[in-house]
């Protein structure tokens, strides 16, 4: 007797294994994590922190030059006893002060133009799209629900297998073809936003190089006209002419040994003051 009661039960777990089978929901408990939809969440995410890194740039940036300027000012003030500095470190000032603010100018406008602006309009312009994908989820938790109801369907009533098999793929494939639509406008806005951050990218390139560029050209007008003018001034019984070339080789010589105890570009992180400091006196 319950050897028969036994093969019943077996019976009973095969037919329902078989109907679990048929209906899908032996194989696929839970629908697996679509990578479009991940690779936007990633993508919205990276936007985001480039949105905050950007600002914080803008704002270093800002606060850098007028520290520099702080600088030559305090410098310019310090040399008032000596006129033949005093003529140079006031040319200095003005001119620290005029490239600041149109370097400055020239990166809050291209950035605003090329980098915040087009950040914040795709996010403004999202908002569809996050809602689409909200439904979406929303969607999906009663795909599943409901794929657990058919699974205790099934438990309860194997006779009803074909029923319940046909229901489930016609649910399947409305859950499919929502899916699909929703993947169509990811696909879209990533491509949007893909454009958005390569040009953010060569617009930060250029803007780096025509701020420290039109620094380097500016300074050299300035040394420049130092030689040509200043050329038999004197400070402590040396020439400026010969302070500035000292002053050259110096920094070539100290960036040659940074060069050769640091790493190659690209293996390492950004180097502190201090830790400069400590090659420079080869000690830590």
């Amino acid at each position: 007797m319950a050897s028969l009661f036994a093969r019943a039960l077996d019976m009973k777990d095969r037919v329902k294994q078989a109907a679990l089978e048929v209906s899908g929901l032996a194989t696929h408990a839970q629908e697996p994590p679509i990578p479009e939809l991940a690779a936007h969440a990633l993508q919205d995410e990276q936007l985001r922190a480039l949105y905050k890194c950007a600002d914080a740039y803008i704002q270093q940036m800002n606060a850098m030059c007028d520290a520099s300027t702080r600088l030559a000012e305090a410098l310019d003030a310090s040399v008032a006893a000596h006129p033949s500095l005093k003529a140079v470190s006031s040319d200095f000032v003005a001119l620290q002060g005029l490239v600041n603010r149109e370097h400055l100018a020239l990166l809050g406008q291209m950035m605003h133009r090329k980098l915040f602006k087009p950040i914040r309009a795709d996010i403004e312009q999202r908002k569809e799209l996050d809602a689409s994908i909200a439904q979406h989820k929303r969607y999906k938790a009663d795909f599943e629900a409901y794929k657990r109801r058919a699974h205790e369907t099934l438990e309860k009533e194997p006779a009803k297998r074909d029923t319940v098999a046909a229901e489930l793929n016609e649910a399947q494939a409305q859950f499919d073809e929502r899916t699909r639509l929703v993947v169509g406008e990811v696909g879209t806005a990533m491509e949007a936003r893909s454009r958005i951050l390569c040009k953010g990218l060569v617009a930060f390139v250029t803007i780096q190089h025509a701020f420290y560029h039109g620094s380097e050209e500016a300074l050299s007008t300035l040394l420049d006209k130092v030689r040509t003018h200043s050329a038999s001034a004197q400070f402590g019984g040396i020439g400026i002419v010969a302070l500035m070339d000292q002053a050259v080789d110096d920094c070539r010589a100290v960036r040659e040994h940074i060069a050769g105890r640091l790493p190659a570009a690209g293996t390492a992180a950004a180097v502190s003051y201090t830790h400069l400091r400590a090659h420079e006196t080869d000690s830590y």
